[in-house]
């Protein structure tokens, strides 16, 4: 497809640019970013949308490269927390709770996080990590996990609506501490006052579900190994 230079650029990632318009929101991608990623990603959002953990639908166009999404006319968290609004944090607990507590059916179109974490690893990190996800998905219940839950990912609609919860590519069927420990691995990896009030903002809602500060630690462990793997790729 074309734009007939009316786009605006409303954000910027490693693989992909989000530009606003004629009202909606336009993702386009790097021409080296695989095709097949971009149609798991298209179908990721509508079973989160199906779910109604979102309301915001893609939609296919011309190009491959690009996917035409319902625009969100409003703020990343993250703006407001950076300017000391720290009801954010509680934004984020509650975002946990609102995606754990979807419901999971058998034939939910949604990969185990079991089934996808070795890719990119070489052999002897899956050995490390493997049976640490294996023990904790028998020891806790799965749930969907959007596993890159922080404030760039959670929006505030302009109109005063409920906060939006985006970008599910990473989400997995698993136990939702290892949720909890990607978000502590993004926290520590950026800011450590961050870290401090994320652990107080979820640790009623860990404790409530029984983790145990060692079965955390090994969360962490994993989430470490294969957000290390991930900047590789940038």
């Amino acid at each position: 497809m074309e734009f007939d230079g009316s786009q605006i650029l409303i954000g910027k990632g490693a693989q992909a640019d989000v530009c606003k318009y004629q009202g909606y929101a336009y993702k386009i991608y790097k021409p080296t970013y695989p095709e097949e990623w971009i149609r798991f990603e298209m179908q990721q959002q509508e079973t989160v949308v199906g779910l109604g953990l979102s309301d915001i639908r893609y939609f296919e166009t011309s190009d491959p490269h690009i996917i035409r999404m319902d625009l969100i006319e409003g703020i990343e968290l993250e703006k407001k927390v950076l300017d000391g609004y720290l009801e954010g944090f509680n934004i984020l607990s509650d975002a946990f709770c609102k995606v754990h507590q979807a419901p999971v059916s058998p034939d939910i179109k949604m990969p185990r996080l079991i089934d996808t974490a070795y890719m990119g690893l070489d052999p002897e990190q899956w050995d490390q990590i493997r049976p640490v996800i294996e023990r904790l998905s028998e020891k806790y219940e799965s749930c969907i996990c959007h596993l890159d839950m922080h404030f760039l990912n959670i929006m505030l609609p302009n109109d005063g609506s409920d906060y939006k919860i985006i970008d599910w590519m990473n989400a997995r069927i698993a136990p939702a501490v290892f949720d909890y420990a990607r978000t502590y691995v993004i926290f520590n990896e950026f800011s450590q006052e961050g870290l401090a009030l994320y652990k107080e903002a979820v640790a009623k809602d860990i404790a409530r579900l029984g983790i145990s500060n060692d079965d955390f630690k090994d969360a962490v462990m994993v989430s470490t190994v294969i957000r290390n793997r991930e900047k590789t790729e940038l």
